[in-house]
């Protein structure tokens, strides 16, 4: 049985630099470049990131000081002056070891399984020197496609893009399809000002259905936003509550972007995956944009002009991935949106599991085969097949 997990983590090794001396030293010791306030791997690192939302859009002089979003847990999990901590098996920056995941891999039964960077997505966000940020994604590509070497038929690195240059993004796309990857990263930060139902953007969507490439949209590259009167408090967690209480706002528009402005009409094999959003607020979305197409709400926001209903684009060209944990049962979309809700581990971090496919069947054992199949597989290998590069059967060797 295929089972392809899309959203697992590696990090590059301590000394990964050590192969571009140059890149190291034009490299800030603090992000984000231009506003510093942490330190790649440690607990602010993760506070920044859980208070982005918020914080980050609020005067300096306003914002709480990092160290006071570090929660006792923060603190285990990145230990200070070492490498992020492993506990229980979990760990938020894990660095690559190809072997041993491969043994995970075999002892769940996982044939694929695509491995995103932490540190790579980081980057890619608190760059803001578009040919740093560009330079910086080439040299982590080159080190997680060597790090998993002989592994890349199963481990599967998704590419890191950086989007100021179009013409740069299509190159690396082939670059890195050529090193293994059958995914890559899009953002819903446009640095440059073009957004991804533009005409000028179609180049990479064209890219990715002739490569076989799926689009992935990850938590880490999508960051929600709202008034920086919020900031206005000296409650660290009241802060961190509300950045993190909508982690699927930006995917939200996202979809309507690509739907509404006719992307998936124009690019019928395209498929774009969303990884660690969530998948209760989908259901709704969904709806509200079959609403909006219909020609009764045409008077007011003008004509809808595509061929399909919004949600018959969604069950076609976007896969969502739950989380392992009972709270994001898909059993929902298997009804409502079939095909949609696809397999993942986010292995090794701390929301996810180290035995996805155990706790799934035991999530889901009352689902019938061919459900289970299309959940764990089936709809992945679908979407790669529907753009003429399908995946292989079963991978040789390791």
């Amino acid at each position: 049985m295929l089972v392809y997990d899309v959203d697992s983590h590696f990090d590059p090794r301590a000394d990964w630099l050590d192969a571009v001396p140059a890149l190291r030293e034009r490299l800030p010791h603090l992000l984000p470049e231009g506003d510093p306030e942490f330190v790649l791997g440690t607990a602010e690192h993760f506070a920044y990131f859980t208070s982005d939302g918020v914080r980050s859009h609020a005067p300096r002089s306003g914002r709480l000081p990092l160290e006071r979003l570090v929660t006792p847990v923060l603190e285990a999990m990145y230990p200070p002056g070492g490498h992020a901590a492993t506990i229980n098996g979990h760990c938020q920056h894990p660095e690559v070891d190809a072997a041993s995941r491969i043994e995970a891999l075999d002892a769940q039964g996982i044939t694929f399984q695509n491995v995103i960077s932490g540190t790579g997505y980081t980057l890619m966000s608190c760059l803001r020197d578009p040919q740093l940020a560009r330079d910086t994604a080439s040299a982590l590509n080159n080190h997680l496609a060597d790090a998993i070497g002989t592994h890349r038929n199963r481990l599967l690195p998704v590419a890191l893009t950086h989007f100021d240059d179009l013409d740069w993004v299509v190159a690396e796309l082939a670059r890195m399809r050529a090193l293994g990857s059958r995914a890559f990263h899009v953002t819903t930060e446009f640095s440059n000002g073009i957004p991804p139902f533009h005409r000028e953007f179609d180049q990479v969507w064209s890219a990715a259905t002739d490569l076989g490439m799926v689009a992935v949209l990850h938590v880490g590259l999508m960051p929600p936003r709202y008034h920086p009167a919020y900031a206005n408090t000296d409650d660290p967690s009241l802060v961190t509550r509300i950045s993190t209480s909508q982690s699927f706002q930006a995917a939200q528009v996202y979809l309507n972007a690509l739907v509404f402005g006719g992307v998936f009409e124009r690019h019928p094999d395209l498929t774009v995956l969303l990884c660690e959003t969530g998948i209760d607020w989908l259901g709704f979305t969904v709806a509200n944009m079959d609403g909006r197409a219909t020609p009764q709400s045409a008077g007011f926001l003008g004509p809808y002009n595509l061929p399909l209903k919004p949600s018959e684009y969604i069950r076609r060209n976007v896969r969502v991935s739950p989380l392992p944990q009972a709270a994001q049962s898909p059993k929902w979309m298997f009804e409502d949106l079939p095909e949609v809700a696809v397999f993942s581990s986010d292995m090794p971090h701390f929301e996810g599991s180290l035995a996805p496919v155990d706790f799934w069947r035991r999530e889901l054992a009352d689902v019938d085969d061919a459900t289970w199949q299309s959940f764990v597989g089936g709809s992945m290998a679908s979407a790669y097949a529907r753009m003429g590069d399908p995946l292989p059967s079963m991978p040789s060797g390791g």
